[in-house]
């Protein structure tokens, strides 16, 4: 696919270098000389400089051969101006925008717009907010994709020591699946693995399961070797839009919190919005504050705008008491280096973009899209169609691609676990678990008999 790239901020150079190690042609451009330069040196795609508002520039771009346009600027009005252009310039483009205001995300005049045709908006700040929130509804996940408004979901667990499934090839496990639950991924030190049925577990091991069933969540952690987490106090530093948001949204779950904020007059506001969270003024950064804060609590969430104070928040958070610790950070040294650093989870407002961006590039009927481990995986829930090679036969007889796995099932509305024996039907309902590197030859496989 010809993708085009209009912004080159910390989200649109992520989006860059997921698609083009899909083998996409890509096109990225920005404004400021000095991040193309840089694009231009440190990546293999093609990186132009020049007026993103300018339509003589946009079309020299090739704007009128694009399949998709991404618009994501870090202005939502220049966002929303060049989705008009590049809706003239190529009235059959797939073009997606970010927006961040609620008075265009939440615009239904807008959408109605004639000349946007079939526009798409989207905000990753938003997402990194529901990323917290579904952190927050699964004890001791690190991550959580929810597929089907939480019906069905992967989640990322770190196993225990005395979990009953280390040391066992996952052929002989069959504790999951009698709870509906089924191992998709598993990053044994950084090497991610797609699992077959000689995979074996080990302590140091982070898994990815499929489950549909929270009911059975008990069950689940106990076979992980893992114990839930009783929400007695959640402690949020941090008093932006995204920390204010999450406090509202816990609000009305009853769980009392607790929100840390440096400037008095942001506090205020937050007093004033807010109906049932403590709204302390302070310096999140004090010893003191973070420790008397972070004793008792079972979740810290740190939302501030410095990535680097939220890394050592946490840490701090952790050693002086908190039961769990959720950093925003979208820098991915930091997203690497946070699991041994004794960071629980990680929200990335960029990974959320990417997931967004996913189910605009595949052959099949895409319904949503993910992203997994930094980027590492992706999540596909795509509707089965009639001339998908994935019809009419055995799962085990498709010779599917070991890059590829099938996650879970939707039958009829009832999620189900994979097995070789299973047979999907056109209009069958599938979550796909996919290496980004071959999300190609995958998509190939999916295409067509």
């Amino acid at each position: 696919m010809n993708i085009i790239i209009i912004g080159a901020g910390v989200v649109g150079i992520s989006l860059a270098k997921h698609l083009s190690r899909e083998e996409h042609n890509v096109i990225v451009t920005d404004n400021n000389a000095a991040v193309i330069r840089h694009l231009q040196e440190t990546m293999d795609l093609q990186a132009l400089h020049g007026d993103t508002s300018d339509s003589d520039f946009l079309q020299s771009a090739g704007m009128d051969k694009a399949d998709i346009v991404l618009a994501v600027t870090n202005s939502d009005e220049s966002n929303i101006i060049i989705t008009l252009m590049a809706r003239s310039m190529n009235p059959t483009a797939r073009i997606v925008a970010r927006v961040r205001k609620k008075q265009f995300l939440n615009n239904p005049q807008l959408l109605k717009v004639n000349t946007l045709g079939e526009t798409s908006f989207f905000s990753p700040e938003h997402a990194a907010v529901d990323m917290v929130m579904d952190l927050l509804q699964i004890d001791q996940a690190f991550e959580v994709v929810p597929f089907e408004n939480g019906s069905i979901s992967i989640v990322g667990f770190r196993l225990g020591e005395e979990s009953v499934l280390i040391g066992r090839p996952l052929s002989q496990i069959q504790e999951l699946s009698n709870v509906g639950a089924l191992i998709v991924a598993v990053d044994k030190g950084g090497e991610v693995v797609i699992p077959n049925g000689q995979t074996i577990l080990s302590v140091t091991d982070r898994v990815f399961i499929t489950t549909g069933m929270k009911t059975e969540l008990p069950k689940i952690l106990h076979l992980l070797g893992r114990r839930p987490v009783q929400h007695r106090k959640i402690v949020i530093a941090g008093g932006g839009w995204k920390g204010e948001q999450i406090a509202a949204k816990l609000e009305k779950m009853d769980v009392p919190v607790h929100l840390l904020e440096q400037s008095l007059d942001r506090c205020q506001e937050l007093a004033a919005t807010l109906d049932n969270t403590i709204v302390l003024h302070c310096n999140a950064t004090d010893p003191e504050i973070l420790q008397k804060n972070s004793q008792g609590a079972s979740t810290f969430i740190a939302m501030t705008g410095h990535q680097e104070v939220n890394l050592v928040l946490c840490l701090l958070a952790r050693k002086f008491g908190a039961r769990r610790a959720i950093a925003l950070m979208d820098n991915e040294a930091y997203i690497t280096m946070s699991p041994s650093l004794g960071i629980d989870a990680v929200v990335s407002s960029k990974q959320a973009a990417v997931g967004k961006i996913l189910r605009f590039l595949s052959k099949g009927k895409i319904l949503d899209a993910a992203t997994m481990l930094n980027g590492k995986l992706d999540a596909l829930y795509m509707e089965i169609q009639e001339h998908s090679r994935m019809v009419g036969a055995p799962l085990k007889s498709l010779k599917i691609p070991k890059t590829l796995i099938v996650a879970a099932a939707i039958k009829k509305g009832q999620m189900l676990v994979p097995n070789g024996n299973m047979v999907l039907n056109p209009g069958d309902h599938v979550l796909l678990i996919a290496d980004p590197a071959h999300f190609k030859h995958v998509d190939e496989f999916l295409s067509g008999k």
